[in-house]
Formats: C-alpha cells, sequence, structure tokens
C-alpha cells in the first residue's frame, strides 16, 4: 500500500470512529471552503500577525495544533490552517518537486504494525552549488508534521547541502508512546546508504542531524543507537528534552524491542560529536525544567545537554542557570567545549521559541562553520 494512501485512511478513520475529534470538524477539517477557513483563521488571530500561536487557538481544536503545524514551527498560517494538516499525493510531483529538483524516494519496511510491508518516503533535495564535496543534512519533522515543509524551512539557509527529510510513518517518531512504532533507526540508516549511493559527492564524514520536538527525540535516538558506520558530525535539537527512559543513572539507554517503550539496554557512546540544543523557558509542552512532557517524563534542557557534555568527556560541573552568555537578543548560551556540546536558551520562548527564535539559525550556522545561503 503506498505510504500516502496509509495516511489517508488514517485520517480518514480518526475522523469517523474518534468521539473526540468529532466537534473539532468546524475548525481543522479537509475541503473546508477558502473563505470560512480564512474568516475562522483571521478570528482567531488576536494579534494580527498572520499566524495562529497555540494560545490563540480555542481549547478543543487546540488538540489538533501538532498535527496541523505540519512544519513544527509553533505556529500556524493560512495554507497550514487550510489544509488541516492534510498530505500532499506522493505519486504527483510538486510544484516545490519541479522548483528544487528535489527527489522523492522510498524505502520498504515491514514490521508489527505493517507485516506486509510499505514503502516509506524521504525526499532530497540536491545542494545547489556544483562542489566535489556536499555536506548532508537529515532533517526530522515533529509529531503531526511532515517531510515537506522541513526541506523548505532550510532550503535557502543551507545551499550547499544535501538535504535529507525523512518521513515519519503516522507522522511521528517511534520514541516510546507515538502512533508509530516503526524501526526508525533502521530507517534513517538505509536511507543515508542510499543518499551516498546515488550521489557521488555526499561526503560521508560531513553528515548532520536537525530535528525538532517529536524529531528532536528521534535525533537523540540516533546519537544513541545509530550504527558506527555512519559517521554523525553535527547534530541540532529544537525544544525538546531527553526523556528519563533514553537516559538515567548515569547512563544512555535503547530498547530492545522498539514496539514497547521499555528503554532495558545501556548503550556506550562511541563517537564524539557537535551537539547543539535548543529550548524556549517558557515551553508548556516540554517543560525547560523537565517533567511531564510527551511521551513521559522528561530531563531539563540544561540537564540534558549536560548529561551529552559529560559522555562525550566533560568532567566539570552543570553550568548555573545565571551564568548563560548573551549571545542574541533573547538568547542565552550554557556552552561546554570539551564536551563538543551547546545549550541555547530562548527567553521567554514557547514551543514555537517565539520571536527570540527568529536570530537562532544564523547563530548557529555561524557556531557549526556553515556557509549561508541567500
Amino acid at each position: 500500500m503506498n505510504v500516502s494512501k496509509i495516511f489517508s485512511i488514517s485520517w480518514c478513520w480518526c475522523l469517523l470512529c474518534v468521539p473526540l475529534f468529532t466537534s473539532f470538524q468546524p475548525y481543522f477539517v479537509f475541503g473546508q471552503g477558502d473563505v470560512r477557513a480564512a474568516g475562522k483563521f483571521q478570528t482567531w488571530d488576536v494579534n494580527k500577525d498572520g499566524v495562529l500561536t497555540r494560545e490563540e487557538v480555542p481549547a478543543g481544536p487546540r488538540r489538533m495544533f501538532e498535527r496541523v503545524d505540519t512544519n513544527s514551527d509553533g505556529k500556524i498560517t493560512l495554507e497550514e490552517h487550510r489544509s488541516g494538516g492534510r498530505q500532499p499525493d506522493r505519486n504527483t510531483p510538486t510544484d516545490f518537486d519541479k522548483k528544487q529538483n528535489a527527489l522523492r524516494c522510498t524505502i520498504r519496511q515491514a514490521w508489527v504494525q505493517e507485516p506486509t510491508g510499505i514503502e516509506r518516503e524521504y525526499i532530497v533535495r540536491p545542494a545547489k552549488n556544483d562542489t566535489r564535496s556536499c555536506p548532508i543534512t537529515i532533517l526530522f519533522h515533529g509529531n503531526g508534521g511532515s517531510a515537506e515543509p522541513m526541506i523548505r524551512n532550510w532550503d535557502r539557509t543551507l545551499t550547499d547541502h544535501i538535504l535529507v527529510a525523512a518521513q515519519g510513518y503516522e507522522n511521528s517518531w517511534n520514541i516510546t508512546k507515538e502512533r508509530s512504532k516503526a524501526p526508525d533507526v533502521d530507517f534513517v540508516e538505509m536511507i543515508v546508504e542510499e543518499v551516498l549511493k546515488r550521489y557521488p559527492q555526499a561526503d560521508e564524514s560531513q553528515i548532520s542531524l536537525i530535528g525538532s520536538s517529536n524529531g528532536a527525540g528521534m535525533v537523540y535516538r540516533l546519537l544513541i543507537e545509530m550504527n558506527d558506520s555512519v559517521r554523525i558530525k553535527n547534530a541540532i535539537a529544537f525544544v525538546s528534552s531527553l526523556t528519563e527512559s533514553q537516559y538515567h543513572d548515569e547512563q544512555f539507554w535503547k530498547r530492545t524491542d522498539e514496539t514497547t517503550s521499555r528503554y532495558d539496554r545501556a548503550v556506550e557512546l562511541s563517537e564524539r560529536r557537535r551537539i547543539i540544543t535548543v529550548h524556549g523557558s517558557a515551553d508548556s509542552v516540554v517543560p525547560y525544567d523537565g517533567g511531564r512532557g510527551p511521551g513521559g517524563a522528561h530531563l531539563s534542557a540544561q540537564g540534558s545537554a549536560y548529561a551529552w557534555a559529560v559522555a562525550q568527556g566533560y568532567r566539570g560541573d552543570k553550568r548555573p542557570d545565571v551564568e548563560g552568555k548573551p549571545c542574541g537578543e533573547k538568547l542565552f548560551m550554557y556552552d561546554y567545549p570539551e564536551g563538543g556540546v551547546t545549550h541555547i536558551k530562548v527567553l521567554d520562548g514557547r514551543h514555537g521559541l517565539g520571536p527570540g527564535g527568529a536570530s537562532v539559525k544564523p547563530l548557529l550556522v555561524k557556531m557549526l562553520g556553515w556557509s549561508a545561503g541567500s
């Protein structure tokens, strides 16, 4: 079965069979008229900035915020509002595919949810500059999101990178309690193998991971669990910290059975990577100071960064909160150079980071020595 059909069937099933969602139909649904959608959007857009934040959406439809926010940036545009989180037809090249020369590829996998196997999609946007050696950056959307908006988000920033956006099963990544129980680490390893074969100019020593929210959880999984033959150089995790399942007792963990939520196998990290975590201090989805969040209890944002730093050779104490160094408007940096780890706090930033997050991307590009795009 084509993966796009699976998404469509799953979404329709939710609308028809889950009473909880029926009350949302006047808000985020497929086929909503443009006039009606625009009117509802304008009513909710209290500050008239052209986007909806979680706080502006009424309590009922707010439960579908993650699904409709397809690029997982914490804001809903009018286009996202009209689509209601609908996925495009994967069999028809989109305008984006044609404009960016993007290639939609699939890898077949089977597991307990899909015993006969399905084709899982990922999108590749080749480097825009004709160079002999191109870094590879793999992008991971948040829960309810999709691959294409992640490419759009980084397209003009990383022009000399081969951008790869993977699509999570049921629009999610399998960390603990998500709908997906897919073998996602294997999926990413196979993507890397195919990209290296398809693009001779791809530099296997320059692979970076970028993930947001649930996608950041996937980045953490890959740093802990990925085969050592895939050399990850950089990792950026937005608006999510390690879960207490992934890290506890001063040890990283993975699952022997990833269809469960039980992390039962200790892991010793053998590779050193450059890791940057970014988190808003007012995040109410994954609390900055740790505690209950998606998938269970989370470490604090600064505690997660410290755990990575210690695992990669840092031997000092955790940086006190008051020692954050200003690095931009409402941005504070907690750096562990001996461990190759940096945490960036976005003061007053929520799950979408807010205005303070606007200067994060250029800061990251500068920190990692990437050439900025147009």
